[in-house]
This record gives structure tokens, C-alpha cells and sequence, in this order.
């Protein structure tokens, strides 16, 4: 199950159409899969927040924006994976490269990145920015209906 630098994205990671009052309740709610299919511990989502508070993922993606969330330290992964989550409504996150104050991206698609090896980060974020510049994949993450197919078209658009 542990493809992660394969850009494996499994379907029971991936929640649609979810409701989020802001950004901090949206990372909580993306963790959940992580925690509940055993891939982190309970402080993950938090560790996660912290990070995105120095750190900012928000990223200006047509036709939706997206955030890439992880955590500031390994020490809450248990297995590496990645988790999806559709936003029903978009929360606005800090842009990329800045600060919690700085300008803001209107989220709609947040993948959180449970690492246990840091030295992954950087290969995995170039694979995923590229698959999240793909503006055709992202519209058509926005349309699925099923957490199967959002993972397939995932998968399939990393794998080019």
C-alpha cells in the first residue's frame, strides 16, 4: 500500500463534497481517513496546522484551487500515504510561499501528504504539482461521484 512516491492514492483516503468552516477545519477533516485507516496518530491533523501556519499551501490552480498540507515533523506518520479531500464550498487558504496573513487562494481540493521520510517531500511535491497543474484533471476531480473514481483519475494523471 505504500506508493506514495508512486502517487498512489487509495480510495479510502479520498472524501467528496465535504463542509468545512475554514481552513483549519478542512485539515482536521482531510486527516480523518489518515487516522482512521491507521496511516497517522491523533496529533497529526494539529502538527499539520502548525505547519501550514509557518508555511503556507494554497495554491492558485484553474480551475479550482488546492492545498497541500503535511506535517512539520514524521514523528505522527505511521505509514506514509496520501489523502484527498473535495471541499463542497471552497475555505481560503494562505498562498503558497507566504505566511497565514499573506493573500489567500479560494480551496477547493486539498491532498494531505503523511511523510515518514522527509527526503520524499521534494520528489513527491514536484510529481504532485505537476499532476495539479493538469487543469483538464483537476475539473474532472471536481466532477466524480464516487471516491474510486476520483482516486483513478488521480492516479492515472500522476502516472504520466
Amino acid at each position: 500500500m505504500e506508493k506514495v512516491n508512486g502517487m498512489m492514492l487509495h480510495s479510502s483516503c479520498v472524501q467528496l463534497d465535504v463542509k468545512a468552516q475554514d481552513w483549519q477545519d478542512a485539515i482536521r477533516k482531510a486527516c480523518r481517513p489518515l487516522m482512521n485507516e491507521g496511516f497517522v496518530t491523533e496529533g497529526y491533523a494539529e502538527d499539520v496546522i502548525a505547519r501550514e501556519l509557518q508555511w503556507a499551501t494554497g495554491l492558485p490552480t484553474e480551475p479550482v484551487g488546492v492545498a497541500i498540507p503535511h506535517s512539520l515533523t514524521p514523528q505522527h506518520v505511521i505509514t506514509a500515504q496520501i489523502a484527498a479531500c473535495r471541499l463542497s464550498q471552497p475555505v481560503k487558504f494562505a498562498q503558497s510561499g507566504g505566511t497565514a496573513d499573506d493573500g489567500k487562494v479560494d480551496v477547493s481540493i486539498i491532498f494531505v501528504l503523511a511523510l515518514k521520510d522527509p527526503k520524499e517531500q521534494l520528489s513527491l511535491l514536484q510529481k504532485l504539482m505537476a499532476a495539479i497543474s493538469n487543469e483538464e484533471m483537476l475539473a474532472s476531480l471536481m466532477g466524480t461521484s464516487a471516491p474510486l473514481e476520483f482516486s483513478n483519475i488521480f492516479n492515472g494523471a500522476s502516472a504520466e
